[in-house]
């Protein structure tokens, strides 16, 4: 976070760089005419006002200057810049409203100018008027990717997931970007039609979804759900075994939902053969399943109570919390008994904590999210792994 001696600074470079031009242009200075003089001395006073924080006498300086030329105008935009840092958004949107009265202003000019003010506006959360600058920056040649990028910043802050669907495509189009956020954007409005009961809505933006990023975890998690709302259990056991097998990682979030589908089409015995299948390929899978079923509450199958056990009698870290040794003399029914508490306690300390963490930017969250609310990047937030489940408890 800038502090206020950085925006000091900032400050500082502003009038180094203001003084550094007037003094290359003091022979010029002279020779001109003295409205030429008072433009020079008015910019050392305003700057001046600025460096000594006299912010209202500074920006009423600024605004009231005769003229405004290629030389002062970037100086104009750092000064609006500074406003708007230090969180004086009033003065910065001053500045640029400034800028835009000017008659004398190109089009590349004009744009920045816009660009800044529609910035100020958004900075203020003046979401509409953002909107509709940044709208008209659209086919800018210099400005029209950052503001395409700030029109779906403010349409994923307000939801209006169709107009981000189509300011996104916009700006992929532009770039050359292959993102995934148009799925994404597709499988809010999924998961809107599915609470609201329409669920062909539903399944036409999973479609679209698909066709935008046909990898997308999220759109093959709500097929799978909408499947088992419906009573198609063995597409739903598919579906999700299809999951984990593109990610691993999520085998706390799908496990549970596999183990209940699977019961709902009466063949108990499917999850051990499919699990078995997987450790087969992996054994390290057993510590994934062990996981999953301490913070899921799964220990009925035997298959899983076999990797639970291995995974508490066999962890470093865990071994002197629970005393492994005690727990192995002890007969297998009271042995079980032992497991069972052991699990419970264990998984009210796993549900204390964060059980994910966004890959960008490292923000925790008890849920599986998919747009991380600190860095706001998509499909970045990810399961903790196994392994530092345990440093947790240590």
């Amino acid at each position: 976070m800038p502090t206020e001696s950085t925006f000091l600074l900032a400050g500082l470079l502003v009038v180094a760089a203001a003084v550094g031009w007037l003094f290359a242009r003091l022979p010029d200075i002279r020779r001109d005419e003295p409205s030429e003089s008072s433009i020079g001395a008015d910019y050392l006073r305003g700057l001046n006002l600025v460096l000594n924080r006299q912010t209202d006498e500074a920006l009423e300086l600024f605004v009231q200057m005769a003229r405004v030329d290629d030389e002062t105008l970037e100086t104009h935009f750092a000064l609006g810049h500074l406003f708007r840092r230090r969180g004086e958004v009033d003065r910065a949107i001053r500045v640029h409203q400034n800028l835009l009265a000017r008659p004398n202003l190109s089009e590349t000019q004009r744009h920045q100018a816009l660009f800044s003010l529609a910035s100020d506006y958004l900075g203020a959360g003046l979401f509409d008027r953002a909107e509709k600058l940044f709208a008209e920056l659209r086919s800018s040649p210099t400005m029209a990717e950052a503001a395409l990028r700030n029109l779906v910043d403010i349409y994923e802050r307000q939801h209006d997931w169709e107009r981000a669907i189509e300011a996104r495509r916009k700006l992929d189009s532009r770039t050359g970007e292959k993102s995934v956020e148009v799925a994404h954007y597709h499988c809010e409005l999924a998961e809107s039609a599915r609470r609201d009961g329409d669920m062909t809505s539903a399944r036409q933006h999973l479609r679209n979804s698909r066709r935008t990023a046909s990898g997308t975890l999220r759109g093959a998690l709500i097929r799978a759900a909408i499947a088992s709302e419906e009573g198609e259990h063995s597409r739903a056991v598919t579906l999700y075994r299809q999951l984990l097998t593109a990610d691993r990682r999520l085998m706390a979030e799908i496990l549970p939902l596999l183990e209940a589908a699977c019961r709902e089409t009466g063949r108990d015995g499917e999850i051990e053969r499919y699990l078995q299948g997987l450790i087969g390929k992996d054994e390290s899978v057993k510590r994934d399943i062990a996981y999953a079923a301490i913070i899921s509450g799964l220990e009925q199958a035997p298959l899983i109570r076999d990797c639970v056990e291995e995974f508490l009698l066999h962890n470093d870290t865990l071994a002197p919390l629970i005393d492994v040794e005690h727990l192995k003399a002890l007969p297998p029914d009271k042995r079980q008994v032992s497991i069972h508490r052991i699990c419970g306690g264990l998984r009210r300390l796993a549900m204390s904590g964060s059980r994910y963490r966004c890959t960008n930017c490292g923000y925790g969250t008890k849920r599986l999210l998919w747009r991380c609310p600190s860095c706001k990047s998509w499909e970045s937030i990810r399961p903790l792994q196994v392994f530092q489940f345990a440093e947790m408890v240590a």
